[in-house]
């Protein structure tokens, strides 16, 4: 009789145990790559923009449904026209966040 019980706990063991590894399988979710986005409005023509150290570019969208990617953080935006700058700003992004530059 004990040799039952032995077994009967031993197999109910086996299976509560087989049942909870089962459960703690990854569901393979993922997290998006984290980003924060900057919008140009007010005088966008010649506009270039040097975002940190990495080389300007020309602005040819404005608005704030004309976003331009960048990764979150602290940043230095310059905005130069015709080699003068116009607007010169520390930025600190969050994840998903945006940010207005106004061209004047």
């Amino acid at each position: 009789m004990n040799i039952i019980k032995i077994l009967v706990v031993s197999v109910l063991f086996l299976l509560t145990s087989a049942c909870s590894s089962y459960n703690t399988y990854s569901s393979g979710s993922t997290t998006a790559e984290p980003v924060s986005y900057l919008y140009f409005t007010g005088n966008i023509e010649g506009a270039e923009v040097a975002i940190d150290d990495a080389p300007a570019f020309l602005v040819t969208k404005s608005g704030a449904k004309q976003q331009y990617k960048v990764t979150p953080g602290k940043h230095t935006i310059v905005v130069s026209k015709q080699g003068n700058v116009v607007v010169k700003r520390s930025l600190l992004l969050g994840d998903g966040h945006e940010k207005e530059i106004h061209i004047p």
